[in-house]
């Protein structure tokens, strides 16, 4: 009797022992390497791929008004200024054409190289103003200036909406694996980790605003971190570099 109790109790103090080890696995299963972040169209802060209701809408109203060749038709009336095809939506005020034109300006006096500029003509600027929405966004190979509004005053201070936008286009488009090159999501994470930019900064949202609000410092300078080409450049040497190579 006394020698079954023994191998009973010993029989469950070996069972609890393989438990224990099984859930430690688990758990070090779980706290294994960081996940890789998750794509850009998965994000949710202001994202250029999140289609919004209000953003297909927009979509939609410039798709329906280009005829079988993709040219503007209709409610739609198609422009060109400097090698770029700008889509303007009914009746769009003088000035807005003015901050258009001049942020194309800008882009042209950049340093980003001749091929770049080339390539961001390829993707067309849709102007369209939608009362209550704040949408200034770039989705599937196009740019929206979607409020007129908030286009304004953006430029109360320093920035470029469309060169910042190109950007997106440029990640998305002409670099290899597009939203979610390895190199830029490992720079970006470097950066989050690293504490540079304050917390909750426009730049940390993503590596696509990433990207995107540090070209658009460095090139243009913009309002919020890192602001200026001076700062990024001490700032993130790293991206620095990457952006002067590549483009």
């Amino acid at each position: 009797m006394r020698r079954t109790k023994i191998y009973v109790n010993s029989t469950l103090a070996l069972l609890v022992t393989l438990l224990t080890i099984s859930s430690c696995k688990k758990e070090n299963a779980n706290d294994g390497p960081v996940a890789p972040e998750k794509p850009a169209a998965e994000q949710a802060v202001e994202d250029h791929l999140t289609i919004t209701p209000e953003r297909q809408k927009v979509i939609d109203f410039f798709n329906n008004n280009k005829n079988a060749r993709g040219q503007a038709t209709g409610a739609v009336a198609a422009a060109t200024y400097r090698s770029f095809t700008i889509n303007y939506a009914a009746s769009v005020p003088n000035d807005i054409k003015t901050l258009v034109n001049g942020e194309i300006d800008q882009l042209y006096n950049t340093s980003i190289t001749a091929t770049t500029k080339s390539r961001m003509t390829g993707a067309p600027i849709n102007v369209y103003s939608s009362p209550g929405s704040g949408d200034l966004f770039y989705v599937n190979g196009n740019v929206y200036i979607v409020n007129f509004n908030v286009y304004r005053q953006v430029h109360t201070g320093a920035g470029n909406v469309i060169f910042h936008e190109l950007f997106h286009y440029l990640h998305d488009r002409w670099v290899s694996g597009g939203f979610n090159n390895s190199t830029i999501i490992n720079y970006y994470r470097n950066i989050r980790t690293a504490g540079v930019y304050p917390a909750g900064s426009y730049v940390l949202s993503n590596q696509g605003e990433y990207f995107a609000v540090s070209a658009e410092a460095n090139y243009c300078s913009t309002s919020r971190p890192p602001y200026n080409a001076s700062t990024f450049s001490s700032s993130d040497p790293n991206l620095k570099s990457y952006l002067t190579t590549n483009f």
